[in-house]
């Protein structure tokens, strides 16, 4: 299991910011069933093609810490660009920063990311969620953008551990 397989992007992972119609993910076979949290959506997009891989949102305590991981790593890139006033810099890192995000809001709903259908049907979700996303998804290399998607992580990661602590409490009773 050494060589490469191509996915094709399909209509559910097709946004502006990430994908468009026709895309495709050249990947290394074995990188499907060993966790890499970018690039973003490749576990559903194997999913979406109906390809054989690990699908993080059924065992979200396993992954979504890793995701956290991720984010800390690229805020801190974010972080250089933005004092540097480098906004052209920190559009890849930003992108790289929203797919973290939105696989950290769908997981933790124990779903594969779908940029086609509604984040605000979600069950776990911070407030005005559809309203934040969408300014960042219009200016996502402006500073508010940032500031904007680490807020939007860090009320995510709180409902996250909350959801975690209430199922631990059910599973005492």
């Amino acid at each position: 299991m050494t060589g490469e397989i191509v996915i094709p992007v399909k209509e559910q992972l097709c946004h502006s910011l990430f994908y468009k119609r026709g895309d495709s993910l050249a990947v290394k076979e074995e990188s499907l069933f060993a966790y890499q949290p970018l690039p973003p959506f490749l576990y559903e997009a194997a999913f979406y093609a109906v390809i054989p891989a690990v699908r993080p949102w059924e065992n979200n305590e396993k992954y979504i810490p890793v995701l956290i991981d991720e984010w800390a790593g690229q805020k801190r890139i974010l972080g250089m660009h933005f004092s540097n006033r480098d906004r052209k810099a920190a559009l890849g890192p930003m992108k790289a920063s929203l797919g973290v995000f939105l696989q950290l809001l769908y997981w933790t709903n124990s779903k594969p990311v779908n940029l086609q259908a509604d984040p605000g049907e979600l069950t776990i979700k911070p407030v005005n969620l559809k309203e934040r996303l969408d300014f960042i998804a219009a200016r996502p290399a402006f500073y508010h953008s940032y500031i904007q998607l680490s807020e939007l992580i860090a009320e995510m990661e709180k409902q996250y551990k909350k959801m975690l602590a209430l199922g631990k409490m059910k599973k005492k009773r």
